[in-house]
């Protein structure tokens, strides 16, 4: 997972450049690019923003230099707001074939998920590990950028059927 992570910018650089040179050069209509989105988000929710969007890559440029509390306000918002592919995969995040999930038996509570998750940090009415609040795996604007995954030092996030 760590060695996907470190090349998610990569990725979603090399996807978002697919998508425009799509849609700009072979006149690839719009509605089935977003047909093509919804599809994945029926098998991995909310994967374009954070992995494919060449807006997203955009707005990741931008706002790279905002210290940590600016940036996931900022990532909370975009991924909440963003645009119909966005709207469509996040509404599928609840829906989607592969989710977020916590395994409560092997998690310790140590809290690093919800340190690392900008929806934790700005919503607290979401945690990955607390009873009686909402999984932030199946948010709106949960954009599976898989940090949660990744820092979990007892392997107890997966993202999985």
């Amino acid at each position: 997972m760590e060695k996907l992570l470190k090349s998610r910018k990569t990725i979603q650089f090399l996807f978002g450049f697919l998508t425009l040179y799509a849609i700009y050069v072979k006149n690839v209509n719009l509605g089935l690019i977003i047909a093509f989105a919804a599809i994945l988000g029926i098998l991995f929710g909310k994967v374009f923003c954070k992995w494919m969007c060449p807006i997203g890559f955009i707005m990741e440029l931008m706002t790279k230099n905002l210290k940590d509390d600016k940036l996931k306000l900022q990532r909370y918002n975009y991924f909440k707001v963003g645009c119909p592919i966005s709207w469509i995969q996040g509404f599928l995040n609840k829906h989607s074939m592969f989710k977020i999930k916590v395994d409560s038996k092997t998690c310790t509570s140590c809290g690093i998920c919800d340190d690392i998750c900008y929806i934790t940090s700005v919503d607290k009415k979401k945690s990955f590990y607390k009873n009686g609040k909402m999984d932030p795996g199946v948010a709106f604007n949960c954009a599976r950028c898989m940090e949660c995954v990744d820092k979990c030092p007892t392997n107890s996030i997966k993202f999985k059927m």
